[in-house]
Order: C-alpha cells, then structure tokens, then sequence
C-alpha cells in the first residue's frame, strides 16, 4: 500500500522539482505513436524559425503532403521556406497542447495549422507517454475535476518509464534511417523524415488499414473540377459555406483547445484550424465543423477548408475510392488532390499574418 501511495504522489514531487525534463520524453516513445525521433528533432534541435507548421492526429498526419507545401512557399517567398508536419495517432486537445507548448517554448513558427478531432472527455490514450507534469506543471489547473484525476492518472503511468530516462539515456533514432518501421511498413509509406513529418500512405481503400492483407494502391491523379478558389477562410463573406452542426466540444477537450490558442498568441503565432476530407461527408456542400472556432478559441483564429462535394466535383463516383485508404483518412492519392487546393489559402494566411516573437 505505501508503495502505491508513493508512485502515486511522485508526480507531484517531479512537478514541484521540475526535474525531468521534455526532451527526456520523446526517445521513449516507440514510433508507432508517431515518429518521436522526428518530432524531437524538431522541436529540440532545429533551431530555424519556420514558416508553417502542421500538427495534430492523424487527420493531419495524412491530409497534407508537406513537402508540397514547403516547395509552394519556398518559390512564393523567393527563399527556402521552413516547414513540417508534427503529427501522430489519435485525437486529444491535451496531447496537441503539451506538444504546442514543447514546440514554441524552443522555436519561433509564425504559422501554426491544426486538426483535432477531440471527442473523448477523458484523457488521451497516449498522455501517459506525452504528458509529464513535472514541466507541464500548470497543465491541471482548470481542468474539470474528474477529467484531472484521470490526467494525473495518466501521469502516474508514464512516470516510472519517464524516471527510467533519469537514470540512463536513452538512445533517439535516427528519423532518416532507411530501415522498415511501423509505418513504412503498415502503409507502404516513405520515411516520414522524407515527407517532412507527413503520412504519404500507399495503400487502397480498406475496412481495416494497418492489418493484412494490404490492399495495393492504384496510382489515379484526380480530375475534377475543383480549383482553390473553393477553399474558403470562414469570415463576414465567406460564412455560408460553413457550418457548425455539433455536438459541441466537451469542457475537457475546450479547456486544451484554448490552450493552445493561448499559447499561439503569447508567441505571436497564427492559429490555423483545417477541415481535413473525410468519405463520410462525400456529398456535404458545406464545410462542417462541430465547433465555431473563431468563437471558441478567439477571432484571431482562422478557419479554413473546402466543402467535400467541390473537393469531389468532377471525379467520377466510382473513381472517388481510390483517394482514400478509409473513411477518415486520404491515401497519397487524395492528399495530393487536397494539398494542391489549399496551399494557395494557406499561404494568404500566412502572407497576413505578423512574424512570430
């Protein structure tokens, strides 16, 4: 019993030292929950102010082929433009939030894009890798208080592997090595370091991506109709094309939402939010979203997207399979589709938006 009651206080004895620190965090975490090793070097060794950089579950993680992106504004801004993809699986406002705050606390980003889907009102199912409240040691205040005994829970969990990187270090792959990994291997993918941090995910549709057999990719460049001037940033003009049918986000998920706004504008950085394409909403003419973010995380907060029946225009129904790899989630056929119609909106944000401080 006492030795439950002492792992179970340690947390609180870490957040009152503060002696472990974030970048301890990330080389325990196997690759399957994202590429840590990728992620940390971002945060914690690249030291260039970046241009633009997405972040989120994998919603994010597949939606966008950053490298497009980077070459798009690399050739607009006349200069190498700076930007990646930190992104991992599931969705969860805490996690996003504790990544967000790693990644401004140690470098300048004048443009921050995110998608998170939050529907759970309980703590991510990977806090316990993420989340350490020894450095996040604000991260209860406000929360809800059974939400916070499940986040301090999750804190409990992960301690002792935390602790563990205390007394060795522990040895952070190479991202750019060439050697199979989860995700190479589970979506017949690139090197995630190759793509910049993004899921370029050769594999078709399937009712269970990840699992055996893998259905093989038909390579199929969209045709349709659709241009970006169908990508639209909600706004006065722009607000029927969007639409907020709910159910609402929980106080839970809110609570990590907003800090993330927060956090955004203490460092002078845009806040993004994406509607990444889903099958499910193949025929919807609006852009949908549970929340109004511009009312929920401020005005300040843009919100951008194309209504998935413009983002289809044109393809032939038959045909508009073979952008997905599941419902949720664009295979590199449809991320192709996708980048190419909002790069155009992404960078008028950020040609708008003031230099990050």
């Amino acid at each position: 019993m006492a030795l439950l009651l002492l792992l179970f206080a340690a947390p609180a004895f870490v957040a009152a030292s503060g002696g472990l620190e974030r970048r301890l965090i990330y080389p325990a975490i196997p690759v399957k929950y994202g590429s840590a090793a990728w992620i940390a070097r971002q945060i914690f060794e690249n030291e260039r102010d970046a241009d633009i950089v997405f972040m989120g579950s994998s919603h994010m993680l597949t939606a966008v082929r950053t490298r497009y992106v980077k070459e798009e504004f690399s050739r607009r801004l006349g200069r190498e433009a700076e930007a990646f993809t930190l992104a991992w699986p599931r969705g969860g406002f805490d996690v996003l939030s504790v990544i967000v705050e790693d990644l401004l606390a140690h470098r300048r980003v004048r443009t921050l894009v995110i998608y998170d889907e939050g529907y759970d009102e309980v703590p991510h199912l990977l806090a316990p890798r993420w989340i350490s409240l020894g450095p996040n040691g604000d991260l209860l205040r406000g929360v809800p208080f059974g939400q916070a005994v499940g986040l301090y829970g999750s804190a409990v969990l992960g301690l002792p592997r935390h602790l563990l990187s205390l007394l060795r270090p522990d040895r952070l792959e190479d991202p750019t090595s060439p050697a199979p990994d989860y995700w190479t291997n589970a979506y017949q993918a690139p090197n995630l370091a190759s793509e910049l941090g993004a899921l370029r995910a050769r594999i078709g549709f399937a009712a269970r991506p990840g699992f055996l057999p893998i259905v093989p990719i038909v390579p199929f460049v969209a045709d349709g109709s659709a241009t970006p001037a169908d990508v639209f940033v909600y706004g006065p003009e722009t607000r029927e094309q969007f639409e907020f049918g709910g159910p609402p986000t929980g106080p839970y998920q809110l609570h990590f939402a907003r800090r993330v706004a927060e956090l955004c504008r203490a460092h002078g950085t845009k806040l993004v939010v994406l509607h990444t394409p889903t099958l499910r909403e193949r025929g919807a003419t609006r852009i949908i979203e549970r929340d109004f973010w511009p009312g929920e995380l401020g005005a300040d907060v843009a919100l951008l997207g194309i209504a998935p029946a413009r983002l289809l225009a044109g393809i032939e129904p038959s045909k508009v399979e073979l952008l997905f790899y599941e419902v949720d989630h664009v295979n590199q056929n449809g991320q192709d589709l996708f980048t190419r119609l909002i790069t155009p909106a992404l960078f008028s944000i950020y040609d708008r938006a003031a230099p990050a401080h």
